[in-house]
């Protein structure tokens, strides 16, 4: 009488290792996938810091005046444009209540600032902007 011998036969192995083997690749996708959103999320997160970081130093030059300047932090160029800020043309009603010397003291300025960085092999640009209000000491 022949004993049965228990085991795994050479189909079913390779039917393992092949299942294994979709399941690796499928993995591996995700992984480099997730690594490549964490690389970009840090790259627009460097982006934005570097943009705040020039409108808070450009906000505090006294006195505030129309102009640009560029540089570079790193890998990301950065420029900030400061502007006349331009009202719409019903903020005088809105404005009709306030002290019309203070608003005449007022001067409004726009500043912009534009970020490029290196990402997914392209440049990337983002944009900023905020408003800073100075007061004229010669209205």
């Amino acid at each position: 009488m022949m004993k049965k011998t228990r085991g795994f036969s050479l189909l079913e192995v390779l039917v393992a290792f092949v299942v294994l083997a979709v399941l690796g690749a499928a993995l591996s996708r995700l992984f480099g996938g997730a690594l490549n959103n964490i690389d970009s999320a840090n790259a627009w997160g460097r982006a934005l810091e570097v943009a705040q970081n020039q409108l808070a130093l450009a906000s505090m030059a006294m006195p505030l005046r129309p102009g640009s300047a560029q540089g570079k932090d790193g890998e990301v160029k950065w420029q900030i444009v400061i502007e006349p800020y331009v009202p719409p043309p019903d903020l005088s009603e809105t404005l009709g209540v306030m002290n019309l010397d203070a608003v005449q003291a007022m001067k409004i300025y726009r500043l912009v600032a534009i970020v490029s960085f290196p990402g997914a092999g392209m440049e990337r640009t983002l944009s900023v902007a905020t408003t800073k209000v100075t007061m004229d000491p010669n209205p």
